[in-house]
């Protein structure tokens, strides 16, 4: 072999060595509204993270953020948050409103509704979205709850956490 093709052969080598590594994240934020006794829940979770997850999940074809989107979509997102995703507030699950979903750039916003709240001792979130296809998403939760303000980061090995309030 020539010097050249050693040195073309080490040079794709090193390169081919370097992987790009994704990172799976989303961020849900969790805020209590005492005057209109509700717990509003934004979620942000990467489109094309989503639409695999459903599509995996469900074994479908569904194409998320397209002007001729699937009006099932929705059902299939609604189903998927119900099975992975769990608040339990005073120690009790509480079921939530699917408000409904926006895009912008590439993530959606995905938005629920906690309503008929007087008052909050407790909050507790199960998070396993996503985790069934991507095993190393970690989900970031920003709970603001009477002014306490807490981060919980969920991973597989950890999906759920509790804020305990005085």
């Amino acid at each position: 072999m020539t010097k050249n093709k050693i040195l073309l052969l080490a040079l794709t080598l090193t390169l081919a060595s370097f992987t790009v590594h994704k990172y799976y994240i989303s961020l849900i934020k969790v805020e209590y509204k005492k005057e209109s006794k509700s717990v509003q829940i934004t979620m942000r979770i990467f489109i094309n993270d989503l639409q695999e997850t459903i599509n995996k999940t469900y074994t479908k074809d569904f194409e998320l953020d397209e002007p001729d989107e699937d009006s099932n979509i929705n059902k299939f997102i609604i189903n998927y948050i119900q099975d992975n995703f769990i608040v339990k507030i005073n120690s009790q699950n509480k079921s939530y409103q699917y408000l409904g979903k926006e895009y912008e750039k590439d993530v959606v916003f995905l938005y629920l509704e906690v309503k008929d709240i007087e008052a909050i001792q407790s909050i507790g979130i199960k998070n396993s979205m996503l985790m069934n296809i991507f095993p190393g998403q970690k989900n970031i939760i920003k709970l603001n709850i009477n002014n306490n303000k807490k981060t919980f980061l969920l991973t597989k090995e950890k999906d759920k956490d509790l804020l305990k309030l005085n």
